[in-house]
């Protein structure tokens, strides 16, 4: 009795076990933090007309994204790399970082919109 015990407390350890997230691989939260500064980033320079400016610009850019973040580049690329072999946790991730995208340039319209709102009523009135 005692041995199916055993095996049964065992079995039950082995099976709950999930294999989690890998410590070296930067925590899902903290990556959409780190890949929607990125594509912000990405959307200033795609604005730049002279791809040599551009890369000159960038480059520094991304680097500040990941020293605000505690991290360097190949810790970032060996992340992607992860969370491409896993779309489910990707998708959900990029699911949030367009959310929130969305909720910013609603609030910027919106204020976009208040600001010019008194000079829009200022001509009308003249």
């Amino acid at each position: 009795m005692t041995r199916f015990l055993l095996v049964l407390l065992m079995s039950c350890l082995i099976f709950a076990c999930k294999p989690g997230i890998p410590k070296e691989v930067i925590q899902p939260a903290e990556m959409e933090k780190i890949l929607h500064d990125i594509h912000i980033v990405d959307g200033y320079v795609t604005n730049i007309p002279t791809a040599d400016s551009a890369k000159k610009v960038s480059s520094p850019l991304y680097k500040g994204i990941f020293k605000k973040y505690g991290v360097d580049s190949a810790t970032h690329a060996k992340s992607m790399d992860y969370y491409y072999h896993r779309p489910d946790l990707l998708t959900k991730m990029y699911d949030n970082i367009t959310a929130r995208i969305e909720k910013e340039k609603v609030a910027e319209a919106n204020k976009q919109q208040k600001s010019t709102t008194p000079e829009v009523a200022k001509e009308l009135k003249n």
